[in-house]
């Protein structure tokens, strides 16, 4: 009987936690960069109702899921420093690690902040010897897209630190601008790399700021249409074919 019992309350906790995982989005995990001497929410998805509890140096702050699965809590603002530790406790628990406070800085735009150190390595070969600041850190948004629905998370990334291994992936507009902020503030840095090549402006406003831009609003619902992503693929097919020909 006792051994029936065990079992039940096992595949209980299974299912429980299978269908009750706190989750954070992308962006919050080891090694993030947070904006200093403001108040910063921290956010996730859970069940609905879930109870959720944050700790941070020392103090809770606690929230309970939506029926959308979100929750949220404020953290104070913090100054410039760390490392910290941020833990976020529902059914399961989550551990953020190596967190700091400074300056956050989005670094957006077309192929001139998009361009890596690695297609500069000709020009300064000595940043693959000697670059290390663990207070200078980038996270690169995935160049992912979707016209039909707004998405509540991205598709994946992950903060990295200055070193020898890492420099090639950070931008290079992007990275001597932090180490010459870093040269005069000493505050952490962080970078979050949103840059796409040859993207026009339009492509990064919402749809309800198009709203007063009706032609450009117009391309979008083009876009909606899986006609047009088919005629777009052939269109491609063939002068990639083409191009091969020639």
């Amino acid at each position: 009987m006792k051994q029936i019992i065990a079992t039940f309350l096992t595949l209980l906790l299974i299912i429980t936690l299978g269908f009750s995982q706190v989750r954070l989005p992308k962006y919050i995990s080891d090694g993030m960069v947070l904006q200093r001497d403001q108040p910063i929410k921290i956010w996730g998805f859970a069940s609905p109702d879930e109870n959720v509890m944050v700790r941070f140096v020392g103090k809770e702050y606690t929230s309970v899921a939506q029926k959308d699965s979100t929750w949220s809590v404020m953290l104070p603002p913090q100054m410039a420093g760390g490392p910290h530790n941020i833990s976020i406790k529902g059914y399961n628990q989550i551990m953020v690690k190596n967190v700091l406070f400074g300056d956050v800085w989005l670094c957006s735009g077309q192929s001139n902040m998009e361009l890596p150190i690695e297609r500069l390595k000709d020009a300064y070969p000595e940043l693959y010897r000697s670059a290390r600041n663990p207070m200078i850190r980038q996270f690169t948004v995935p160049k992912t897209y979707d016209f039909k629905n707004e998405k509540e998370d991205i598709s994946g990334g992950s903060w990295i630190e200055v070193s020898p291994k890492t420099i090639k992936e950070f931008s290079g507009v992007a990275y001597f601008f932090a180490a010459k902020v870093y040269e005069s503030e000493k505050i952490p840095i962080g970078l979050i790399n949103s840059a796409l090549g040859g993207s026009p402006a339009q492509s990064w406003i919402s749809e309800e700021g198009l709203k007063k831009f009706p032609e450009y609003l117009d391309i979008v619902y083009q876009y909606r249409n899986e006609n047009t992503w088919i005629a777009l693929k052939t269109i491609t097919l063939t002068d990639t074919v083409i191009g091969t020909k020639n």
